[in-house]
């Protein structure tokens, strides 16, 4: 019989809609038995990811940076924010940690994340993956869509493509190692609504590949033998159609 990789923990952090949650819930019934999204915390009260989590059965969070007192609306003091930013992001890690997950992933998640959360989730091995529509290395941060489109109408653009990428979260924004990339040609006539539909569609595809392949070098890196071939025929074949 062909081998998945052990049942692996998954916390996904959101802000918004939900919609590439819902995808790796999908995915979760169907190609990814293994896939067991312990819990979804969001920084962002009224997101609908939260309540696609709790139709599934998932435990949710909701953790802010300003409604959780780590400083006031109207302070201005450059100084306070950022250390207020540091503690958010530390309690952040301790959050996630106190489930013991395998793996976490951003899924429109709208928070650069701090070492203050990067370096206790290095110490335990807990890698962080995250979704950015853009290619390697091209407008990262936000707005990407955007700032693509724009350069597109300008003759900016590198061969008239943008993409998307799920990639490893490391300190610098948006410049982990890429697992999974795609291209995505710019149209005319097309607007930018019309374009971020398109780049939409599409995440909610590489979501589930860069998820699945994080997992594979996971387990790989502890020791376990998976059927690769197996494993990309079944992940590959089905999101290519969803």
């Amino acid at each position: 019989m062909p081998r998945d990789p052990p049942t692996t923990k998954v916390t996904v952090l959101i802000s918004g809609n939900g919609s590439n949650l819902q995808a790796l819930i999908d995915a979760s019934t169907t190609t990814m038995p293994y896939l067991k999204i312990v819990r979804v915390i969001s920084n962002r009260a009224n997101a609908y990811g939260l309540t696609r989590a709790k139709n599934a059965g998932i435990p949710t969070s909701y953790h802010n940076l300003i409604a959780g007192k780590f400083y006031s609306s109207g302070e201005k003091d450059i100084a306070i924010i950022k250390q207020a930013r540091e503690r958010y992001d530390a309690a952040l890690a301790q959050l996630v940690l106190a489930d013991e997950p395998d793996l976490v992933v951003c899924g429109g998640w709208m928070h650069i994340l701090a070492p203050t959360f990067l370096n206790p989730l290095i110490e335990k091995r807990v890698p962080v993956i995250n979704l950015h529509p853009a290619l390697p290395k091209k407008y990262d941060g936000a707005g990407a869509i955007k700032r693509a489109y724009d350069d597109y109408h300008k003759g900016k653009l590198e061969n008239d493509r943008t993409g998307i990428m799920v990639h490893y979260v490391i300190n610098e924004v948006d410049r982990g190692e890429p697992i999974v990339v795609r291209e995505i040609p710019c149209k005319t006539p097309e607007t930018l609504d019309e374009l971020t539909n398109r780049i939409h569609e599409q995440e909610h595809v590489i979501i589930v590949e860069g998820t699945a392949l994080a997992i594979i070098k996971l387990w790989e890196k502890r020791g376990h033998k998976t059927d690769l071939a197996w494993f990309v025929f079944r992940t590959f074949t089905y999101s290519s159609l969803i």
